[in-house]
């Protein structure tokens, strides 16, 4: 029998603070005991000395802490993919995929346990997450009819009722969902060729065809400070990486819908973009023509976008 039923995997590049704060959080006693993978993705040896440091000083309770040490910034989906397989070591049956820019409140954890013990179609279960201002960053999520083809549920929106729910949707963004792990290791886990964004929603979908359901359950919340990698929303990085990789995903699973939702927000609708600047537009122009070209999104990316 595994001694964890659950393996938490926390991504860093380059935010320790961030990271050992989200990790404090994690390993409160509310929680159940839990086996957590730290993965560093290649951020340089001044960062993980800092988390070392970090995580010796932090008391651990039943909880067991593991720094996975990367040599190179495999994206969110090579982190955690080396999560998963790390997981599937471990034995468990529960992987939990977190954002370092979280903050946890205490006793998160269970809830989502119990669904996915209680109910075994159940693949993946998310919270609310919510703005560091109370409002909701998202309750779940769909593929719509809008910009970048993609709707966040609730989105800026006062939370919904504790009361509500479960319910099932679309897809979890990935900055905090509870994964059956059986089904993502059977997947493959996600995607690598996206590197960073898309993934979850190709994760979610390939694991909804297995006969999983996608949940979102309203009466847990978590607080998320979105794009602390990226560099926000509307940073050139992620407008690139959210327009290229838009674009692999329709060319894998793209609907007639989708890829005319696609050609009316994303190509005609273009010039809309220049209110967010002239280097957002540009990068989202270029990272529309990479996804075209089939470019696989990588490192080299990041360092070239994130800088500009």
């Amino acid at each position: 029998m595994a001694e964890f039923a659950v393996a938490a995997l926390l991504l860093n590049w380059r935010r320790a603070d961030l990271t050992l704060r989200c990790l404090a959080d994690l390993l409160a006693p509310t929680n159940p005991a839990m086996v957590v993978f730290v993965l560093d993705n290649g951020s340089g040896a001044d960062t993980v000395a800092a988390l070392q440091r970090g995580i010796a000083a932090l008391p651990c309770g039943p909880h067991r802490v593991e720094l996975v040490v990367l040599e190179h910034n495999l994206g969110f989906t090579g982190g955690m993919n080396e999560g998963f397989r790390r997981a599937g070591a471990a034995g468990v049956n529960y992987a939990l995929v977190l954002n370092n820019d979280l903050r946890l409140p205490a006793g998160f954890l269970s809830p989502l346990v119990e669904v996915l013990d209680h109910d075994p179609q159940v693949a993946a279960v998310g919270p609310t997450v919510l703005h560091p201002d109370g409002t909701v960053w998202a309750e779940g999520g769909r593929r719509a009819f809008v910009p970048n083809g993609l709707q966040l549920l609730g989105h800026g929106r006062a939370p919904q009722p504790r009361e509500r729910g479960p319910e099932a949707t679309d897809f979890l963004p990935c900055a905090c969902v509870l994964f059956r792990l059986a089904p993502v290791l059977a997947e493959g886990g996600f995607d690598d060729r996206y590197f960073m964004y898309w993934e979850d929603v190709d994760l979610c979908v390939r694991l909804r065809a297995r006969g999983g359901k996608i949940v979102w359950l309203p009466w847990v919340r978590v607080e998320h400070a979105a794009g602390q990698s990226s560099g926000g929303g509307r940073s050139p990085l992620r407008k690139f990486l959210m327009a290229c990789n838009a674009v692999r995903h329709l060319k894998a699973r793209g609907s007639v819908g989708a890829w005319c939702a696609w050609l009316c927000w994303d190509v005609l609708g273009w010039p809309l973009v220049l209110a967010s600047g002239p280097r957002a537009a540009w990068a989202k122009w270029c990272g529309t023509w990479a996804g075209l070209r089939g470019h696989r999104a990588g490192a080299a990316d990041v360092q070239r976008w994130l800088s500009r």
